[in-house]
């Protein structure tokens, strides 16, 4: 491996040798339109490349593009964008002279020749032996005005799992790219933004000191990004793809780029948004049979003979009009950017402001019981009346400078500060769902609350702070027409500060909290580093044979600090710790460094034939000391069979790719460490330590390696395009959380490199435009992927890891599938209830499905009418799996499910429910459910104004979007909602008193100038 790095290091130094040429003094500039070849409007957003050289400039709104400081000569120009069939040109640029180069592009379905992102820097799609799917972020987010980066890529791309936790306000996501493969490690992608990791971790408050009363809520950093900042967003998948982007890619990487400047005038965009938040669901009735006199009187006392029913009553303390706390929500945001520049410097400037008030809050009516329950002199804080916020700037700063003719500097600048409020909810005594889908009748509880009431919980403030500073610069060098360099230098830094609060003498009266009140404050600084050098070198090494070399070298260095304090028994008016008479206070430090370096070789043949092979070599601090290095190969090949064929088939391209990368062990999991303890001593107290962590020197990644293959068409002239992978993931020295032999005198547990896992699949999609004239034009994407998974083995002497009671890992079956007993029942005596004595439970437990979708499809479709009005809709498809509704097992443990109170439901619902709830050893087995669902994820209606009108208010051009998002869900799971995930886990699923999705109908308008 030191050779390596040595060669790799005299690799670089020989092509800073080559570089030293004299650049040519004298210049030209080459400036013209894009237009597109049906309608002959202007195309913006064009990438307009010198072939071979990193230079490049975008087109404005009319399509126009310049390039200054070309050098003299015949030089070749390329004109590429999603969507369309790239053009190239070849120009002779003459001294102090303006030549005019326009590009007239066709549409097509599949855009070989469109630019994509790797780890190695830009490429054509054809080069790629990999799927790379991109997605046109900016047109996305001005069509269907997406409420978050998460929603923004759910249902366009194909393999990309977007796992919503709730339908609360803020809540976060999980991510899974082709599956999920480690058992112990995160499953969640990297994210690169503007070539710069930044973090992308989940803020769990089961897990942090202060918010282990809010449930499995979480927080993604994902969304704390602004959808309208941005230009495009790419997905790699899987190993055989991310080989070059090392330890920690081996889950994919999700690339994002800003939007830039452009060449010409300023153009002023603003846009402000308006809209409504509402919850679809039918939360369920709190049942109670009835005896004559009053009594309970449940459909097995019936059976026994011991009541009489004489009626059913129920409530709905989440639906009764009169003191509902569900209610409608609204959101609204306003911003503006600007983007121009000149040949030599471009910029984007942007700002925007957001704010969503979630569906929670309390009617003016009962807004009088709050008033009774505060303290005397108390004001009432905001966070009481409205419990569920989501509030956010964002400002973006972009420039792009052409310092000379060989060098040009890339500045991102991104700035967030957002507060985001969260209720009581999910597995939460003090939940406001908890108390009442938990609860009772008006009979056993007044207003049907089990626990607490709405007016009680909503005292209980629990926000999160975020002040985020994400900084990238990138310097390309291109002293020869074929050999560039590039540097890359960032960071992304976030300042956190989550609070939990309950003031004395307010709120529920929970475990003293009322009496002495509480205040929990975690403050979080992270820090994340990227510092990335590479050089590419790119020629002709005759005239079918073409060469390109790549190298370079990364650090990433991930920090940390946390500082957790907590102070109980505040004085009254008291909002700090420093008041409290019991202070508590903690602090933990998280720090990684990965240092890699990585060769790339591709040769062409006859600009058809690609053949690609590489390798990385990382070292990072989390691994074991005996184990210092690894190296993650990949090669691959991409064929151009046909081009421009003409009739039914325009083009085809083969490829396949095999690529291995990894996961790193936790930060602290090889390492031994203690932890001190009081000793009582006769002399008086000394400080002892104990292990509390006994650490692995042998602990080394999870290794993944990948093959993938498969093939892009254009049918019709490019009219249609179909594309087809099938994907195998294996990984290896997967972690497994080992139990030690009490012998040994350490900890009872430590990680270690057993297991091996699989995953494997296909994606796949149809695209294209149905119908194209000038009074309408169809344009739909159809696509959908597989997923399976096996734990091929656990390991030596490792037993089935169970875990969220009815989950495990076990050899031979999906990761995380679920397993329980299973029953049987009869009516017997034919009286029309089940009862205990009826029921059958097995002793063992069995297999009963998969935890995760294993399928999914997406079907788009847009519509343009003329040229003022733009359909267009998305429905998304997942299944293959099933749902623990863990919600209605503990309504029937509470006795207040309808299948125990109400003699006529049906005999699966009461086995179901006497099994969970009532027999001896109860099973649940019937209450884990087929989860498959059809959403209509989003649904807008865009009408863009004549010019006439856009003149009216001063612009050129202006547009009026009205859009719905979550309008329809059809299923078969009795729940609540098939898409919730209480559960914070990696692999653990439930649907446990989780607020479901929420739907949003928004209008947008926007204004160009």
């Amino acid at each position: 491996m030191r050779a390596f790095r040595i060669l790799l290091g005299l690799g670089l130094g020989v092509c800073l040798v080559a570089a030293a040429s004299p650049t040519q003094a004298q210049t030209g500039t080459i400036r013209g339109q894009i237009t597109d070849q049906a309608t002959g409007q202007p195309i913006s957003n064009v990438l307009v490349s010198v072939v071979g050289t990193n230079r490049s400039v975008r087109s404005d709104q009319e399509g126009m593009y310049e390039l200054a400081g070309l050098p003299v000569g015949n030089i070749t120009l390329r004109a590429a964008t999603i969507g369309y069939g790239a053009q190239t040109a070849t120009v002779a640029v003459q001294a102090a002279t303006v030549v005019t180069q326009d590009f007239v592009l066709p549409q097509v379905a599949v855009s070989l020749d469109a630019l994509v992102v790797t780890a190695t820097g830009e490429q054509r799609a054809v080069e790629v032996p990999n799927v790379i799917t991109s997605v046109d972020a900016a047109r996305a987010a001005e069509e269907v005005a997406p409420t978050s980066v998460s929603a923004l890529i759910q249902g366009r791309a194909p393999g990309v799992q977007i796992i919503n936790s709730s339908g609360t306000a803020g809540t976060g996501t999980k991510i899974r790219i082709r599956g999920s493969s480690s058992m112990s490690l995160s499953n969640e992608p990297i994210l690169v933004v503007d070539g710069i990791r930044v973090d992308n971790r989940q803020d769990d408050y089961t897990t942090s000191a202060g918010f282990s009363q809010v449930g499995g809520q979480t927080i993604s950093r994902i969304n704390d990004f602004n959808p309208d900042e941005i230009e495009s967003i790419e997905v790699v998948k899987g190993p055989s793809a991310a080989a070059l982007y090392g330890t920690d890619a081996s889950n994919g990487v999700i690339v994002i780029k800003t939007k830039r400047g452009r060449v010409g005038a300023p153009v002023w965009n603003a846009y402000g948004e308006y809209g409504l938040v509402s919850d679809p669901n039918d939360f369920p009735n709190n049942y109670r049979g009835i005896a004559a006199d009053g009594s309970s009187c449940l459909i097995y006392d019936i059976s026994a003979g011991t009541c009489t029913q004489s009626g059913i009553e129920f409530a709905n303390p989440l639906e009764s009009k009169s003191v509902t706390p569900i209610g409608a929500g609204s959101r609204y945001q306003f911003g503006a950017n600007v983007a121009g520049g000149t040949s030599e410097v471009q910029y984007f400037l942007s700002g925007e402001y957001e704010r969503e008030n979630g569906i929670y809050g309390l009617p003016t009516a009962t807004q009088d019981s709050i008033l009774e329950q505060r303290p005397e002199g108390y004001e009432i804080p905001d966070y009481v009346l409205n419990p569920n916020r989501v509030r956010r700037i964002s400002l973006r700063g972009n420039l792009n400078a052409q310092l000379s003719n060989t060098v040009n500097l890339l500045v991102s600048t991104g700035y967030v500060d957002g507060h985001t409020r969260l209720p009581q909810n999910d597995n939460n005594v003090l939940g406001m769902l908890p108390s009442g889908l938990l609860g009772g009748t008006d009979s056993t509880v007044i207003g049907g609350w089990g626990f607490y009431t709405p007016e009680e919980v909503f005292w209980i403030e629990a926000t999160q702070g975020i002040q985020r500073f994400t900084q990238s610069v990138t310097a390309n060098w291109t002293p020869t027409t074929w050999l560039d360099f590039r540097a890359i230098g960032g960071v992304d830094y976030a300042g956190i500060s989550n609070v939990s609060f309950q003031a004395i003498g307010t709120g529920p009266d929970f475990s003293n909290l009322k009496d002495d009140g509480q205040r929990v404050s975690d403050k979080i600084s992270s820090w994340e580093y990227t510092f990335d050098l590479g050089g590419t070198a790119q020629f002709q090494l005759s005239d079918r044979i073409s060469s390109r070399t790549s190298i370079g070298a990364q650090y990433f260095r991930s920090y940390r600090e946390i500082v957790f304090t907590t102070g109980e028994k505040l004085p009254p008016g008291a909002g700090s710790n420093a008041s409290a008479t019991d202070q508590f206070i903690g602090e933990s430090f998280i720090e990684t460094r990965t240092l890699g370096t990585y060769i790339e070789q591709q040769f062409g043949l006859n600009d058809r034939l690609f053949v690609t092979a590489g390798l990385r070599g990382d070292d990072n601090s989390a691994f074991g000391k005996d184990f210092d290095y690894t190296v993650y190969p990949k090669l691959g090949a991409s064929y151009l069979l046909l081009e421009r064929g003409g009739g039914l088939l325009d083009n085809l391209r083969l490829r396949g790719a095999w690529g291995v990368s990894g996961v790193q062990p936790g930060t602290n999991d090889a390492k031994l460490f203690y932890t001190g303890i009081p000793l009582a001593r006769p002399s008086g107290h000394e400080t002892g330590v104990v292990i509390q962590n006994a650490g692995n020197d042998e602990l080394k990644p999870e290794r993944s390696s990948e093959f993938e293959a498969g093939l892009e068409a254009g049918l019709f002239g490019g009219r249609i395009g179909f594309d087809f992978t099938f994907y195998r993931r294996t990984t290896t020295d997967a972690l497994v959380n080992r139990e030690l032999a009490p012998s040994l005198g350490l900890t009872t547990n430590r990680f270690e490199n057993l297991a091996k896992t699989q995953n494997y699949g296909f994606e796949g999609g149809i695209n294209g435009t149905l119908v194209r004239n000038a009074m309408l034009t169809w344009d739909f994407s159809l696509t959908g992927s597989t997923n399976s998974s096996k734990v091929v083995d656990l390991g030596e002497g490792i037993e089935p890891i169970v875990f969220n009671v009815v989950q495990a890992h076990k050899n031979d079956y999906p990761l995380g599938g679920y397993w329980e007993r299973p029953f049987e029942f009869e009516d017997v005596n034919g009286d029309g209830i089940i009862t205990t004595d009826e029921i059958t439970i097995g002793d063992t437990t069995e297999f009963l499905g998969y935890s995760r979708p294993r399928y999914e499809v997406s079907l788009f479709n847009a519509f343009d009418v003329g040229s003022w009005l733009r359909i267009s809709g998305l429905f998304d498809y997942r299944g293959g799996h099933k749902l623990w509704n863990y919600t209605e097992v503990f309504r029937c443990r509470f006795r207040i499910c309808q299948p125990l109170n109400d003699p006529s439901a049906s005999l699966d619902d009461q086995a179901r429910a006497t099994a969970a709830a009532l027999t001896s050893t109860q099973t649940v087995a019937g209450y884990i459910e087929p989860a498959w669902f059809i959403k209509l994820r989003e649904l807008s209606f865009t009408f863009f104004a004549p010019q006439s009108v856009a003149r009216l208010f001063g612009s050129d051009r202006a547009s009026l979007t009205i859009s719905g998002r979550n309008l329809l869900t059809i299923t078969d799971y009795t729940g609540l909602d098939p898409e919730v995930q209480e559960y914070a886990g990696n692999f653990g699923s439930d649907d446990f008193l989780t607020q479901p999705q929420v739907r949003y109908w928004t209008a947008r308008v926007q204004l160009t100038f």
